[in-house]
């Protein structure tokens, strides 16, 4: 190998910076776009699983300040449908994620009968709750 070959190969090489360059616009414009939404995708990805977390500690820390007995939260999937003012007044926000989620504390009285004491829609609602409540029983 002469020494005009390493020269021709070393100068080819800084033509393209790397083999994206390489690459057709086209090709080029399509991977970024697949990068975007991937990129969204994992963002929202992030997001729901914050919102997990975030449940499950308000769940942990309402479970703490309850101490009587189980937790109960039921989802009432046709609450969406009415839109009455009796409805919104009586904790049913609309636009609220939490607004079809019922939480009921649990608890065996004197008697030993299970029963049953509402908290509230949400479990911001229930946390801020559960300490009036809890002085009625």
């Amino acid at each position: 190998m002469s020494r005009m070959d390493v020269k021709v190969k070393m100068e080819l090489s800084f033509v393209f910076e790397s083999y994206w360059d390489m690459l057709p616009k086209e090709i080029q414009e399509y991977i970024v776009h697949l990068k975007i939404k991937q990129q969204k995708k994992d963002q929202e990805k992030n997001e729901r699983m914050q919102s997990l977390c975030e449940e499950i500690k308000l769940y942990g820390e309402l479970k703490a300040k309850w101490r009587l007995g189980h937790i109960k939260c039921t989802i009432d999937h046709e609450c969406k449908k009415y839109e009455t003012y009796d409805y919104v007044k009586y904790g049913q926000v609309r636009g609220d994620k939490d607004s079809n989620l019922e939480i009921v504390g649990q608890y065996v009285n004197e008697e030993n009968v299970k029963c049953e004491m509402y908290l509230g829609h949400g479990y911001r609602q229930a946390l801020t709750r559960v300490n009036h409540v809890k002085s009625f029983l």
